[in-house]
């Protein structure tokens, strides 16, 4: 899936081209026998799933005040 000959120079490494096959989007560690998603974003426990909830609200909560100012 993530085979180099295939994917455009752009100047990244393998794994920052592949994070997602390689591991969870949040912490980077392993997957289990159970993987979770959340906006199409691999995650490997609930505890990761609430990480990436809670920095996508406040990302969002920062860019509504920053329209503001």
């Amino acid at each position: 899936m993530c085979d180099a000959s295939v994917l455009p120079e752009r100047g990244l490494s393998q794994s920052e081209r592949c994070s997602s096959v390689n591991g969870c989007a949040v912490c980077g560690g392993k997957f289990g026998l159970i993987r979770h998603y959340s906006w199409r974003t691999a995650l490997c426990s609930k505890t990761c799933v609430d990480r990436f909830r809670t920095r996508r609200e406040r990302d969002r909560r920062w860019l509504f005040r920053a329209q503001f100012a």
